[in-house]
């Protein structure tokens, strides 16, 4: 990978490394061995699968993390896997729903800006134009610092984009 990304540089431009990984192990290789430092890693993340080490060590190494599929479950309900069909909504989380009521927020600004609070990219979906406008409306309030830890604690270790379990295996990932 760094031979392609070397062929690919050229001095006019900043090439940026994205990366799009799950595994802790597959980053610590890349930091360690590549000659292009990874700009961003991009991992699912949301409050069932909140990766605090690997959020931290990252974060520690100066890469910034890129969040997808920040809903959770509701971003895989019409793949009917298991995991979604058999793990409540995030939106209808008793935490979740006691703080949107307390700010003032629709539940998908709360999910977002605990994200974003701790220094994580979102990329929120939503074929929706009317929740588009609420969804990047996320830096105009702070969650408590106890409120950002009982977020964190929703965490079941649930990845819901998970290679093993639908798709084509592929040999890194064993």
């Amino acid at each position: 990978m760094s031979q392609i990304l070397h062929a690919s540089k050229r001095p006019s431009k900043i090439l940026m490394m994205r990366l799009f990984i799950s595994r802790a192990m597959i980053a610590l290789d890349l930091r360690k061995y590549a000659t292009i430092k990874p700009a961003t890693l991009q991992i699912e993340h949301h409050p069932y699968l909140t990766q605090e080490q690997l959020v931290n060590w990252v974060q520690s190494q100066g890469i910034a993390i890129t969040a997808y599929s920040s809903f959770g479950p509701s971003s895989y309900v019409e793949l009917e896997t298991e995991d979604s069909k058999n793990t409540p909504l995030l939106f209808e989380h008793p935490t979740i729903v006691e703080l949107s009521k307390k700010y003032g927020k629709t539940p998908a600004q709360i999910v977002l800006r605990w994200a974003t609070q701790r220094g994580i990219a979102v990329i929120p979906k939503s074929a929706n134009p009317e929740r588009l406008a609420p969804n990047l409306s996320v830096t105009n309030f702070d969650l408590s610092g106890d409120d950002l830890k009982n977020i964190s604690a929703m965490n079941r270790n649930l990845r819901f984009n998970d290679p093993m379990k639908f798709g084509e295996p592929h040999p890194i990932f064993f």
